[in-house]
C-alpha cells in the first residue's frame, strides 16, 4: 500500500514539476499557479519574485528540471519494484530512499532560502517541498515497520494494474494541465509574454530580408489602443526632474537601469527631449525589473534635487551593460559628477523602501515590459520608439488630445 502511495506522490510531482517548469520558461504570466489570465505577473513578490532566481538553479539547471528528474525516477523505481524479483525489488527501494533522502536536504534548504535569503515564497515550490516530506515520512514508516516487503507473486498482477491505471489516470491529468491551465497550442501569439516574443523574433527576422530604412518607414506608429488611458500624477509630482518645457505635453518614460532594451533607447530620449523641448516635457523615471537595480534606481532618486539627475542616467547605462552597478561604483559615478557621495550606500538603503513602493505602484498601474513611454497619458505601441515616431506622436497628442488613440500618427 504505501509503495503504491509512493507512486503515485512521484507521479503527481512528475506533473507538478513541468507545470513549474512551463510556467517559469513564460515568466509566470498567468500568475504563480498559471490560473490567472489578466496579464504578466511582476517581479516583486509571488513566484516571479526576482530575489528567488539566485536560488533557482543547481549547478546551471533549473530546479523544476532537477525535480522532474527526481520524481520520473522515484516513479520508475516504484513501478519497477513491481516487477522485478524480490531481491531487486529490495535494492529498487534502497536506491529510492537515497534519492528521497538527498531530495528532502535540498528542499529543506530551498525552504530555507525561500523563508530567510529571498524573503519570498514560489507555492509551486512549496507545494513540491510538501510532497517531498510526504515521501520521506512515507520511507521512514516503511523502515519503523520493519523495512520494504517485496510484492508477494499472488498480488503481483493487482499491483500491477493498479500502478498501470495510476499512470494512465496520471497521463490524463497531465494533458488536461498542459492544454487547458498552461493552454499549450492554445494561446493566442498576440497575448503577455507571447507577444512580446514575438515582436522581438520578427525583429530579428525582418531586417536579414528588408532594407532597414524601408523596414523602418514601414514600421506601425501609433499608441496603444489596447492600454487605457494612465494617470502618471503620482509619478511626476513637484521635485521629479525633467527636461523641456514646464507646462508642456507631458512625456514619460520607465526604464531600468540594467535593461538593454532601455539603454539603447536612451539617445533616443535625449534627442527627443532636445527636438521637443519647446513643447513638451520629459521624464525618465525608474521602474525597477530586478532587485539588484534598485541601488542603481535608489541613487537616482537621491539625485534629483542636484542638477546632474539625467547625467547620472547617462552614466549608468554607460557602465550597466558591462557589470552589475554596486553601490561603490554608484559613489564612483557621483564623484565624477561632482555630487556628495559621504555614506553613500546608507543613504542608497535608506531610500530602498520608497523605491520598491514605486515599483509596486508602477505594477498597479499596468506598467510591466521596458522600456514604456506615454504621452499625455497615453501609451505608446512597443512596436516603434525610433525618434520620428515618437516626435509625430507628441504632434499628434497636442493638436488631438481627444483623437482616438489607435490613430496612425504618421498617416
Amino acid at each position: 500500500m504505501i509503495n503504491r502511495l509512493i507512486l503515485w506522490l512521484a507521479l503527481a510531482g512528475m506533473i507538478l514539476a513541468l507545470h513549474l517548469w512551463i510556467q517559469k520558461a513564460r515568466g509566470f504570466d498567468q500568475g504563480c499557479l498559471g490560473l490567472e489570465t489578466h496579464g504578466v505577473e511582476t517581479v516583486e513578490g509571488g513566484c516571479a519574485d526576482g530575489a528567488l532566481q539566485a536560488g533557482s538553479h543547481l549547478l546551471g539547471v533549473s530546479n523544476a528540471a532537477w525535480g522532474y528528474a527526481f520524481y520520473f525516477a522515484l516513479a520508475l523505481l516504484s513501478f519497477g519494484k513491481i516487477v522485478v524479483p524480490p531481491a531487486w525489488a529490495k535494492r529498487l527501494h534502497g536506491l529510492g530512499e537515497i534519492l528521497v533522502a538527498l531530495a528532502f536536504v535540498y528542499s529543506s534548504y530551498l525552504l530555507y532560502f525561500q523563508a530567510f535569503v529571498a524573503g519570498a515564497f514560489c507555492v509551486l515550490c512549496l507545494t513540491s517541498i510538501g510532497l517531498v516530506t510526504t515521501l520521506l515520512a512515507l520511507h521512514v514508516a516503511l523502515r519503523v515497520r520493519g523495512g520494504y516487503q517485496p510484492i508477494p507473486d499472488n498480488v503481483r498482477l493487482v499491483e500491477l494494474g493498479r500502478a498501470g491505471g495510476a499512470v494512465f489516470a496520471a497521463m490524463g491529468v497531465l494533458v488536461g494541465v498542459l492544454v487547458f491551465v498552461n493552454r499549450l497550442g492554445t494561446r493566442p501569439l498576440d497575448d503577455g509574454n507571447g507577444a512580446i516574443e514575438m515582436r522581438r523574433i520578427v525583429g530579428r527576422m525582418l531586417p536579414a530580408y528588408i532594407d532597414p530604412a524601408k523596414l523602418h518607414e514601414m514600421a506601425s506608429c501609433h499608441f496603444d489602443g489596447m492600454a487605457p488611458p494612465t494617470d502618471l500624477a503620482q509619478f511626476t509630482g513637484p521635485g521629479v526632474p525633467f527636461l523641456g518645457k514646464p507646462d508642456g505635453m507631458p512625456v514619460v518614460v520607465f526604464l531600468d537601469p540594467h535593461c538593454p532594451h532601455c539603454r539603447n533607447f536612451y539617445p533616443v530620449f535625449a534627442r527627443l527631449a532636445e527636438k521637443y523641448g519647446d513643447r513638451a516635457r520629459f521624464y525618465a523615471l525608474p521602474r525597477v525589473l530586478w532587485d539588484f537595480s534598485i541601488p542603481a534606481a535608489a541613487a537616482l532618486k537621491l539625485a534629483e534635487p542636484s542638477g546632474k539627475y539625467f547625467e547620472l542616467w547617462k552614466r549608468e547605462f554607460a557602465e550597466s551593460g558591462k557589470q552589475r552597478l554596486s553601490a561603490d561604483r554608484l559613489g564612483e559615478f557621483y564623484r565624477e559628477l561632482g555630487l556628495d557621495a559621504t555614506n553613500l550606500a546608507s543613504r542608497i538603503e535608506a531610500v530602498r523602501p520608497q523605491v520598491v513602493a514605486d515599483r509596486k505602484s508602477a505594477a498597479s498601474a499596468g506598467i510591466s515590459s521596458l522600456p514604456a513611454i506615454f504621452i499625455g497619458g497615453r501609451k505608446v505601441f512597443p512596436l516603434n520608439y525610433s525618434a520620428e515616431c515618437l516626435g509625430s506622436l507628441i504632434d499628434f497628442a497636442r493638436t488631438s488630445p481627444q483623437a482616438d488613440s489607435t490613430r496612425d500618427a504618421q498617416k
